[in-house]
């Protein structure tokens, strides 16, 4: 038997399944799907809209879990890891110098996780309404890929991109919340190449460029190697796979050398300025990069066990001594927060947050992989894996663990990932 198997998925048949089936459910089941289908819109408003968004569907999940006394997905390993961290983020907050500030915003930051599993169990138990929400994500990432298209060229060549929000994010919409969709067309893209493919692979290199032009490094770096990874990931022979490595590299040559010709300045961001700014390569004084992480170690020495407490970080930095630390080389930099999850779960949540933090993390893509190894022919849960993998991977910089707009980008697309594992109950019993 042919070990290099097509993988056939039908975007058309699937969508249209999805939309029958949303139509058959109950009066309220069915508001709550159309809602939830609706995210990748809402998304593209701002960050209250969208938060605003999600939380109504975690709140909703809840009652209808009360009503039903349904709580057996809250069994999962991540979901577990979840709520002990946040058990400890709140005691960390109590414990801590800015308690009522710091209960609150840990205090919040449950509803990211909830939203997930009400993805999962409730939303998006069926395949076809999940393809009905990667229709819905995919048209969102196109919408955004010509809403950056027309900001250059109202606005010229800029260092960076900030439609539709006015802030310095939209390649986070483009590398995080619609990351599952890049990931699927190129993974379906390399194991059937057809005319039907045109589509994808021109949205899979259009976006690829808009985020390099975005001007937001580490969120070109998340969908680079989230593709490169992709492509690794596919059960075909190697001859393809090299070719469709080879097709990736020479279109971001290309896109360099075309955009060195008008806009030099956002060349310089990924190149000279880009490597002066890794925080394991340069921990000197003037590398602001660092800097963070440095205060965020610092604050994460000073109370070990329970850290000082959720998003304690900008409140916290300014008050203390740098020769307290002085074995440490750099210079702190107080930002909002230390631009790292681990060290920021350490700094405001100690030792046992960042166990478990760490632990949320792991099973969440131990999840998805499970996924991967069960249904390997189906390209949404055989790429799930990547999107934790790319968002929590250690060396990085990050957002705000604790934050408003990260959160968001970050847990809807993990929120769709999870949904494509529904035999979770099985997948700790192997």
């Amino acid at each position: 038997m042919n070990n290099y198997q097509k993988i056939e998925f039908d975007f058309k048949k699937g969508f249209f399944n999805g939309v029958k089936k949303i139509k058959a459910l109950p009066k309220f089941h069915k508001f709550m799907t159309y809602l939830w289908i609706l995210g990748p819109f809402i998304y593209l408003i701002e960050r209250d809209p969208a938060d605003l968004w999600l939380t109504s569907i975690s709140i909703a999940f809840l009652f209808r879990c009360y009503i039903k006394k349904d709580w057996r997905w809250s069994g999962q390993l991540w979901f577990i890891f979840a709520f002990l961290l946040w058990i400890i983020s709140l005691l960390a907050a109590l414990s801590g110098p800015y308690d009522s500030y710091s209960f609150f915003q840990g205090f919040v930051w449950i509803r990211f996780p909830i939203y997930v599993a009400a993805a999962q169990v409730w939303l998006g138990q069926d395949r076809d309404i999940r393809i009905t929400m990667f229709i819905s994500i995919f048209i969102g990432m196109i919408l955004m890929c010509f809403i950056l298209i027309l900001e250059i060229l109202v606005e010229g060549p800029k260092e960076r991109l900030t439609w539709p929000y006015g802030d310095l994010v939209p390649g986070s919409y483009l590398a995080k919340v619609s990351l599952p969709i890049f990931c699927v067309l190129i993974y379906t893209m390399i194991n059937n190449f057809n005319k039907n493919s045109i589509l994808s692979l021109f949205s899979v290199l259009l976006s690829l460029f808009l985020i390099f032009m975005s001007g937001e490094r580490g969120n070109f770096l998340i969908r680079f190697f989230s593709g490169i990874l992709c492509i690794f990931s596919t059960n075909v022979k190697k001859f393809r796979i090299i070719k469709s490595f080879f097709v990736l590299l020479i279109f971001l040559t290309t896109s360099y050398f075309l955009v060195l010709s008008f806009n030099k300045k956002i060349v310089d961001r990924y190149t000279n300025h880009f490597f002066k700014s890794i925080p394991i390569i340069n921990i000197t004084d003037d590398n602001p990069y660092w800097g963070a992480w440095r205060s965020g170690i610092q604050q994460g020495l000073q109370k070990p066990i329970l850290g000082l407490g959720p998003s304690s970080s900008r409140k916290h930095c300014s008050k203390m001594l740098e020769q307290d630390t002085s074995w440490l080389p750099g210079k702190n930099y107080c930002g909002n927060h230390p631009h790292n999850f681990y060290i920021q779960l350490f700094a405001e949540t100690g030792i046992i947050g960042l166990i478990f933090g760490t632990l949320m993390f792991y099973f969440i893509f131990y999840t998805c992989f499970c996924g991967r190894k069960n249904i390997p022919q189906c390209p949404m849960i055989s790429i799930s894996y990547i999107i934790p993998l790319a968002f929590f991977f250690p060396l990085q910089q990050t957002g705000s663990f604790f934050g408003q707009w990260g959160n968001l980008f970050i847990w809807f697309p993990i929120g769709f990932c999870i949904a494509q594992i529904q035999d979770y109950k099985s997948i700790f019993k192997k």
